[in-house]
Parts: structure tokens; sequence; C-alpha cells
């Protein structure tokens, strides 16, 4: 448990979180287990959680061009590669939309901290300062991720 409230402590979407609240964090979540090419995540499915990786390594896919040694799967590819401390699934705390993306694990072992939609909801609920500090993060980063796109965006 220490493990996952250090890389808590130190992610961007729970920075500002004074350390005594990382504890609430850490209850609000449990472990999962995935081996290399298990989908985690499929694009298009509902969302209902958050991700940290503790340890391994994920991919981040999205429609594209073929995978190779996956016969049948849609034409996809991968546009990033997320490994300990980095978060995914952040947008299932903000609204029930379907998936982004699909995302599959890339390494043996890899474990991940997963904090469900409703849990984090009832500890926003049982303690204001943690919910506003983490969706100030997550307006922060998603605002980021707006203007970069933006910017990435050819213009007519």
């Amino acid at each position: 448990m220490e493990k996952i409230a250090e890389l808590l402590m130190h992610s961007d979407l729970f920075t500002g979180l004074p350390d005594d609240k990382i504890p609430q964090l850490v209850s609000a979540g449990q472990f999962r287990s995935y081996s290399s090419g298990e989908v985690i995540i499929a694009e298009g499915d509902p969302s209902g959680e958050l991700y940290l990786i503790q340890e391994g390594m994920v991919e981040v896919l999205i429609p594209g061009v073929a995978v190779p040694d996956f016969p049948g799967t849609p034409e996809m590819t991968a546009v990033v590669r997320l490994g300990r401390g980095q978060i995914f699934g952040e947008m299932a705390l903000v609204d029930r939309g379907a998936r982004s993306a699909t995302v599959r694990c890339v390494q043996d072992d890899t474990s991940i901290f997963v904090i469900g939609r409703d849990a984090f909801g009832q500890l926003c609920e049982s303690d204001y300062h943690i919910g506003y500090v983490v969706m100030r993060n997550l307006a922060r980063d998603l605002s980021f991720k707006l203007r970069l796109r933006n910017l990435l965006t050819p213009r007519a």
C-alpha cells in the first residue's frame, strides 16, 4: 500500500492534495493484474474507472493501422505507451461517455490500481477538498491536451 500511496502523491492528477488525504484514495481503489496482450479497456465501452499503473506497461490504441500478430482485430495504431505512475481513463471521473480509445497491456504482470467513478464520487461527497483538487487538476490536464490538439491540427 505504501507503493501506491507514493505513486498517488507524485501523480499530476493528485498534485496539491495534503498527504493525509492519500490514504482515503488508497482505500477507494483496488489492484488488478494484467498479462501482455490483454485488453484493459476497449474503445466504445462504457467508462467508469480511472487506472494508475503501479508496475508494467500499456499502450493506447486508436483506429488507424492493422495491429500485427492480432488477426481479426480492427485496424488500430498505438499512439502512446504508458508505464509506472501514469494514469489513463481519467475521463470516467467526469462523464459517463464511451471510452475514446482501447488500452492494451504490453508487459506481463502489469499491476494497475483502479478507482471506480462511484467510489471516487462517494469520497468527494465526504471530503469536498479531494474533489476540488482532483477536478482542478483534471481540468488543467484536459485544457493542455485540447490546446495541444488545436495547435497540431492543420488549419484550412
